[in-house]
């Protein structure tokens, strides 16, 4: 367990969860509560007072947390609610708690501003806006809508200044999560309730337990190349590497039904995920 000094009252943690599988369920041995104040690409539009947030991996949270002068206390993970049975959940980390990081406190600490009550403008894409829906299944380990990754193939083809709501479903008995490159999206709903307050800002990743579906609101308001693609993937790396991900192209409005579905020297592929 790492130590870090703590000389301000208020402490600013950016949380990275790196790790190729595990989920963490952050909070403090004491049970105190913090603020989160920002997700994946950026700030919320106001903190959010919480006792636990989740990560999984590839995700980002940003949190404040108040101390005492003199005191400690530290960060934990505790079991994280990964939605499967008992036996599954022993032997894919839902057990698991641990020691991450002891705050240490100075015997005198300075007095931090508070944090404001508004913090960014909500600039999230807005479902209204959506031209197209699209449906994405994460099955067994290695596949989305049925196939393998294929890095000849181009999965989808988006229209650039363009808002769509992707639905994701993981229809496995597997934890999953899903990463989409190039963009920062809106949670729309999990299982049709509304998203928790740790997925209410800019997200590029979420946990998706067994069985639940998500939908998102994504914009493509960036450079268009019908050759080069992003990815859209699991961000456990045992998955993503046995071919959880798909490819997908941005492109200009009157190309979208002559853009290429293969990358340069791919094989060709027609279908459209």
């Amino acid at each position: 367990m790492a130590g870090f000094r703590v000389e301000r009252d208020l402490v600013r943690l950016r949380i990275l969860n790196a790790s190729n599988g595990r989920v963490y369920n952050l909070g403090f041995d004491d049970d105190r509560s913090f603020e989160l104040i920002g997700t994946d690409g950026g700030l919320l539009e106001r903190p959010a007072s919480l006792r636990r947030v989740q990560v999984s991996p590839g995700e980002r949270a940003e949190i404040v947390v108040r101390v005492d002068p003199g005191e400690r206390t530290v960060q934990r993970s505790d079991s994280p609610d990964i939605g499967l049975s008992f036996l599954q959940r022993r032997f894919s980390g839902g057990d698991d708690r641990f020691d991450l990081l002891e705050l240490r406190a100075a015997a005198t600490v300075a007095e931090s501003p508070p944090v404001p009550g508004r913090l960014a403008a909500n600039e999230l894409p807005d479902p209204a806006d959506a031209v197209t829906p699209r449906t994405f299944e994460l099955s067994g380990r290695s596949r989305i809508n049925g196939e393998r990754m294929d890095v000849g193939r181009i999965d989808t083809v988006v229209a650039v200044d363009t808002t769509e709501v992707w639905e994701i479903t993981n229809g496995s008995g597997n934890p999953h999560n899903f990463h989409i490159h190039d963009v920062q999206f809106r949670v729309l709903d999990l299982d049709d309730d509304p998203p928790p307050p740790h997925l209410n800002g800019p997200k590029d990743t979420m946990f998706i337990p067994p069985g639940s579906t998500v939908r998102v609101a994504v914009r493509f308001a960036d450079y268009t190349d019908p050759d080069i693609p992003h990815m859209y993937h699991c961000h456990v790396l045992a998955h993503e590497d046995a071919g959880m991900m798909g490819q997908f192209t941005v492109v200009e409005p009157d190309e979208i039904n002559q853009a290429p579905r293969q990358t340069p020297n791919g094989a060709s592929h027609d279908d459209d995920h």
